[in-house]
């Protein structure tokens, strides 16, 4: 079973990546105004959660840190391996 600090992890893993995509496709144009507002606002609040749990003060937050990092390349690969379009 996961843990609900496991699970944490794995959405700050991945939501600056999802940030990172919404906006890039932002600049892009491919929102409309009041949609580019929102998912403006869901990447401030993806970023105060990521700094959050990126300041845990525990032995193990250098851990935590780096296993962020890893999943997020891992999710990225896994994006660029099997998303064809």
């Amino acid at each position: 079973m996961i843990t609900l600090e496991q699970k944490l992890v794995a959405l700050c893993a991945v939501l600056p990546v999802l940030a990172d995509f919404i906006e890039d496709l932002g600049e892009n144009h491919v929102f409309r105004q009041g949609l580019k507002n929102k998912a403006n606002m869901l990447m401030q609040e993806i970023e105060k959660v990521d700094r959050a749990v990126l300041r845990i003060d525990e032995p193990n937050a250098e851990k935590i840190w780096s296993e962020q990092v890893d999943l997020q390349r891992a999710f990225r690969q896994w994006i660029a391996e099997n998303i064809t379009v």
